[in-house]
């Protein structure tokens, strides 16, 4: 059976050394995804298992599990990243990340690249197309030590990646962060509650989803009682006819002071 890694290593290339090293370790992932992220990169921070304790999670159960690979992605059409001109990712009053390694990866003939300009308002800039893996430091207020993670941050238009490398290869997203669909700034044309079905088929198990979104205790989901069924061609060819998934509203969190995000847990 392919690992995580092995589909990622198939999909894409790299010379680095940086990037064959961790194709090559063995081992399974937990693979949180957040979709047009933007430079927000905190899921860092509020996936793991000492902020949430900090933030008032009670996993006594202990089904909580800590992601430990982050993938972001966003076509980012902003003429420049800091992933370009700093090793500054992001800072505050209460956390620093910053990249300890990097390297530049491309897709190989197992993916098949492509920008939709149906799905998106503004032009793409001079990073898109462009993927980054890199090794990040983190330190918060939340946590007595930093610690490190591995990550991807694909400047791809979001519904390209789902399909061609999450879909088409059955990789797993452990973790989903449904925080923004592109179109706060007026660029996107695609509403993400087709991450819905598209976790059902991934065997998602924790969700962090803004309040504007979804707010229930109790959320029982299918095709039936979603809204909007309009979900991006591109994808919905390999999602099933139907789905349906019960979420368990577990902690309200902070990220922003005026943003609430739920944690779900599936059950």
């Amino acid at each position: 059976m392919e690992t995580e890694k092995d589909i990622l290593g198939k999909c894409f290339n790299s010379s680095s050394d940086l990037w064959q090293s961790f194709i090559n370790q063995s081992g399974r992932l937990n693979i949180l995804y957040y979709p047009s992220a933007g430079e927000d990169l905190r899921p860092f921070v509020f996936s793991k298992n000492e902020c949430l304790e900090y933030m008032g999670l009670n996993n006594t159960d202990n089904k909580y599990a800590e992601p430990d690979f982050f993938i972001f992605s966003d076509y980012f059409p902003f003429p420049n990243s800091r992933f370009f001109d700093s090793t500054f990712l992001h800072w505050d009053d209460y956390t620093l990340i910053t990249i300890e390694d990097y390297c530049e990866i491309v897709p190989s003939d197992e993916y098949k690249y492509n920008f939709n300009k149906e799905y998106v308002d503004l032009n793409p800039s001079p990073a898109t197309g462009k993927a980054i893996f890199f090794r990040a430091k983190i330190k918060s207020h939340t946590m007595q030590d930093s610690f490190y993670r591995y990550a991807i941050y694909f400047f791809y238009e979001n519904v390209n990646l789902i399909d061609q490398l999450f879909l088409k290869n059955k990789l797993n997203i452990s973790h989903i962060v449904w925080k923004r669909d592109g179109s706060g700034l007026g660029g996107g044309r695609v509403f993400h509650n087709f991450l819905y079905p598209v976790s059902d088929v991934l065997n998602s198990k924790f969700y962090f989803i803004w309040t504007h979104y979804l707010d229930s205790e109790i959320a029982e989901l299918s095709y039936n009682n979603v809204d909007n069924k309009r979900f991006p061609i591109d994808a919905a060819q390999h999602l099933p006819n139907d789905f349906s998934i019960k979420l368990i509203k577990k902690k309200v969190l902070n990220w922003e002071k005026l943003d609430k995000m739920n944690l779900y847990f599936r059950e």
